[in-house]
């Protein structure tokens, strides 16, 4: 911020500078106009016109950007409340899954499996079983 405020004293003094060397009159025509001023004066007035010139000219996009801005805005406060509807849902929703952990009982992760016997205590059955069957 500083350095625009150097800046623009800077070219303040140079402006002051170029107004008192150039006091000449000079005659400017424009359509039917003649005007009788002092040369600092004319190119002054020329700079002054086009900075309008370039605001003008600037208007319509900076509207568009602040509309845009605005219907972003309007999103991000529409995702927000969707954002927190999610969470109470979530919550909700955890606190039911806990009820019902609660009445089932100890989850699977708690019970232990039953141990399977050996494998080869497995096949002398089968094979037994298969000696039977046989004529």
């Amino acid at each position: 911020m500083q350095i625009f405020l150097v800046l623009a004293l800077i070219i303040a003094l140079i402006a002051v500078v170029f107004t008192i060397q150039n006091t000449a009159l000079v005659t400017v025509t424009f359509l039917f106009w003649d005007i009788n001023q002092s040369l600092a004066f004319v190119v002054l007035l020329a700079i002054l016109s086009g900075v309008l010139i370039s605001q003008f000219v600037s208007v319509p996009g900076k509207v568009k950007r602040t509309m845009e801005n605005n219907n972003q805005k309007k999103k991000i406060k529409e995702l927000d409340s969707e954002l927190m509807s999610t969470k109470v849902r979530l919550e909700a929703l955890k606190q039911e899954l806990e009820i019902y952990h609660n009445q089932v009982g100890p989850s699977a992760e708690e019970v232990t499996p039953e141990v399977a016997p050996p494998v080869s205590s497995t096949k002398n059955f089968l094979n037994g079983i298969k000696a039977k069957l046989k004529p």
